[in-house]
């Protein structure tokens, strides 16, 4: 798999009156396009730097970082500026939310800056809220959502544009252990969905366990770099059960009984999803069809990608 990402001899050091700091000393890496990637370290590590680094807001003392074959650490301000806004999206601790805007305000915004139209940009914008939840918080403002809910707005803003890469500097730290597992595991369903790069900065060791590859940093250099099969996916998968080994693969009946523990493992899921994930019963012997509005609207979207790609 080709990678997205490459770190070559990367080196950041501080000064500090007249001692030196190196919060990196001499780091090689590369992470492939849709790998969900976390760095893992303590306070000091240089997890911060690192990340820091990738995103183009510090330059290296020595040494660079390439993404998409873009060299980030040599480009100016108003070409980072730009090179952000066409490929990279953020997830932060602490939210970052503009206060006096609502939720479809928030996640409108990266759109905004990259040309599209209010009524195309508001479009896309319900459509992931709803994606991650929040169908009937749109125009509710941060101070108005708990924590886990100003998230998920966080969350819907970084990846409304499709960026190919996400990064996400401590992004469950204020949330409770039930908020956490949810906003991980949609997370890691957006990248799979899209096919994306996240690149996870944690000092949490069991937030690490829904990445695919966890590279531990310490005192700014790498000590390890693993890889980990994600518990999102794991837990999505249906046990087996000695029931169904005891029948043959080909008869029958065990199609029918593995049919059944699926249609139950399905409704087991969907029943832990929040309220605006969760898929609705279908009436038996009717097609439910889009909307017209809904067809217009995804057509829209179609149309103006299309245009967008061909400016691009």
């Amino acid at each position: 798999m080709a990678a997205i990402i490459k770190i070559e001899n990367l080196y950041k050091i501080y000064p500090v009156g007249k001692e030196k700091v190196v919060a990196l000393g001499g780091i090689n890496l590369e992470i492939p396009k849709g790998q969900i990637c976390c760095i893992l370290g303590t306070s000091g590590s240089g997890k911060s730097t690192l990340l820091n680094q990738l995103a183009g807001l510090e330059k290296p003392t020595k040494g660079r970082v390439l993404i998409g074959g873009v060299n980030v650490s040599a480009l100016s301000e108003g070409q980072l500026a730009k090179f952000r806004q066409k490929n990279v999206g953020f997830i932060f601790q602490s939210y970052n939310l503009l206060q006096s805007y609502s939720a479809l305000e928030n996640v409108a915004m990266p759109l905004m800056f990259r040309g599209i139209g209010k009524g195309l940009r508001n479009r896309r914008a319900k459509v992931i809220l709803k994606q991650v939840g929040l169908g009937k918080r749109m125009h509710h403002k941060p101070a108005q959502m708990s924590g886990g809910q100003q998230q998920r707005v966080g969350i819907a803003r970084a990846f409304v544009a499709k960026p190919k890469i996400v990064f996400a500097d401590e992004p469950t730290g204020n949330l409770d252990t039930k908020t956490t597992k949810e906003v991980m595991e949609l997370m890691v369903r957006l990248c799979r969905k899209n096919n994306q790069t996240l690149v996870l900065v944690t000092h949490d060791r069991e937030l690490a366990l829904y990445a695919d590859r966890i590279i531990t940093l310490i005192d700014g250099k790498v000590v390890d770099d693993r890889e980990n099969r994600s518990i999102a996916e794991i837990s999505e998968e249906p046990s087996a059960s000695s029931e169904t080994a005891a029948l043959p693969e080909n008869t029958s009946a065990s199609k029918a009984l593995q049919s059944s523990q699926d249609d139950e493992m399905a409704q087991v899921v969907n029943a832990l999803l929040p309220d605006d994930l969760q898929e609705q019963p279908k009436q038996p012997g009717k097609v439910v069809d889009e909307k017209p509005e809904e067809m217009e609207e995804k057509q829209e979207i179609t149309d103006q990608e299309r245009e967008d790609e061909e400016k691009q």
